[in-house]
């Protein structure tokens, strides 16, 4: 069987957005990634795709095709694809950091030893597909439209509502966070992202505000500088909301600092931040060992990751919370293949490997 990888191919992919994104960190107006394809010998193609991000991984999508192009590429034509562990060592090792090109190749060699395998992702991951109730991510933006939008995602399904602060002052973003908690339902989820915008200080202030208003916040994601490791410990310490580390983690390196620091209560993992599956299999198996549980996140990314995404979610026990909106957000109509949709859930597919 002839399972030397023969080709790969690189190819830009751009889709606008219904609006646009807005964080504490970047605005982002459409969907930007590099799709690779890698074909076998035997004529078997995976897929992937890598969403860059400058203010987390430090990419741009020029850095991205460039690295991909000249530096990963070469070192893979060629390789055997049934030789699995040094195929994954010669991803991770590849680069020191463009963790979303690795993700991509990762993803695409993924896909295509399931494709070997005769089964799923999912099933090659070892899970059964169900459905993932994904949360949708609210940007920053003026705080009636934030308000209105709250509500109309209420009304079209969505059960966990994430709002993105950081985007004007301490005292504002306590008195936004009261006023969508007002006009949604209290059976809603309610999850706060913070994007490194605050102190520490400022956060347990801010905490104490919410709860003595009664606010029911079921966690608040990354609300100090990434770096800032004393500061999410002193945070997590003294607050009653379970706070989720992202952009401090990004490495099995930096998850087992985390844990050991109790510098955080949950983690969000996002395979662009990890470097793909592989990685992100291990923060997840970290994070069990020491009864934590676990987010699944995206960027603003393309199809084929958010696919190899929800099928990692799905064969994950202790990832039980999913942030996996952005394909809700593109204005083109959703091409098929590698989930389904319907509403607030995702469904990974049953077909063989990414089904792409």
């Amino acid at each position: 069987m002839k399972t030397k990888i023969k080709w790969i191919k690189l190819g830009q992919i751009h889709e606008p957005l219904k609006r646009p994104f807005v964080t504490a960190l970047h605005q982002v107006t459409e969907i930007a990634a590099i799709g690779v394809e890698i074909g076998l010998e035997n004529g078997l193609i995976g897929h992937g795709t890598a969403t860059p991000n400058e203010k987390v991984t430090g990419d741009t999508l020029n850095s991205l095709a460039d690295v991909m192009k000249k530096v990963i590429k070469p070192q893979l034509i060629g390789q055997e694809i049934t030789d699995w562990e040094n195929l994954l060592v010669v991803v991770q090792n590849s680069v020191r950091y463009n963790a979303p090109a690795k993700a991509a190749f990762e993803i695409a060699l993924y896909d295509l030893r399931a494709q070997l395998f005769q089964t799923s992702l999912t099933g090659l991951l070892g899970g059964t597909p169900h459905f993932l109730t994904t949360d949708y991510t609210i940007s920053i933006a003026a705080e009636e439209k934030m308000i209105q939008e709250a509500k109309q995602l209420v009304q079209t399904g969505f059960t966990a509502l994430k709002l993105k602060l950081g985007g004007q002052s301490v005292t504002e973003d306590i008195q936004l966070v009261k006023k969508v908690a007002e006009v949604i339902p209290k059976t809603i989820s309610l999850r706060l992202d913070l994007n490194q915008a605050w102190s520490a200080k400022q956060t347990l202030w801010a905490i104490s505000k919410w709860v003595k208003s009664g606010l029911n916040i079921e966690f608040i994601e990354q609300p100090v500088c990434f770096d800032d490791l004393a500061g999410m410990k002193l945070v997590t310490a003294n607050s009653p909301v379970p706070i989720m580390a992202d952009e401090s983690v990004q490495t099995v390196k930096d998850a087992w600092k985390l844990i050991d620091l109790q510098a955080c209560d949950l983690i969000n993992i996002k395979l662009m931040k990890t470097g793909g599956l592989s990685q992100a299999i291990q923060i997840s198996q970290l994070c069990q060992q020491a009864g934590m549980k676990c987010m699944i996140g995206c960027m603003i990314e393309a199809r084929a990751s958010i696919a190899a995404a929800v099928a990692f979610a799905t064969a994950r026990p202790n990832v039980v919370y999913f942030d996996l909106d952005s394909v809700f957000m593109s204005a083109k109509p959703q091409s098929a293949g590698g989930f389904t949709s319907h509403k607030n859930q995702l469904l990974a597919t049953a077909k063989i490997g990414l089904g792409l």
